[in-house]
């Protein structure tokens, strides 16, 4: 049994590699604009990568086997991911609100110099 765990997991790693290299192909030729625009799923693509080839467990069978069914199990990875961080786009405003109104901020960052937390009442006052 584990010879074959460790046999799928071989095999979906070395897709995945695959997955990669491919997907770093595609990128040649790209123009630098479009590779700045790109650099979300870059970024995205190249996190699953090392993710999954190197600190992922894959100690799950049905997991393994359930990601040897696809040709490009690397894309599924990245696409997840990739909803992910803009679901916490999505979030953005909320974490600007709870950042400005926080009453711990101030002593947990370094303000500029000269500048006295007592300001902070002046400039922000908390909604009701």
């Amino acid at each position: 049994m584990e010879n074959t765990l460790k046999a799928k997991k071989n095999t979906l790693i070395n897709r995945i590699e695959n997955n990669y290299n491919c997907f770093q192909i595609s990128l040649y030729g790209v123009s630098r604009t479009k590779l700045i625009e790109m650099a979300g799923r870059i970024a995205a693509v190249t996190e699953a990568y090392e993710m999954l080839t190197t600190d992922y467990a894959w100690d799950e069978e049905g997991e393994l086997d359930f990601y040897l069914l696809f040709r490009d199990p690397l894309t599924i990875i990245a696409d997840a991911l990739e909803n992910r961080i803009n679901e916490m786009r999505d979030n953005f405003d909320d974490a600007m609100f709870d950042v400005a109104y926080s009453d711990t901020i101030l002593s947990e960052y370094p303000l500029i110099d000269g500048v006295d937390a007592k300001l902070y009442d002046n400039i922000m006052s908390f909604p009701s």
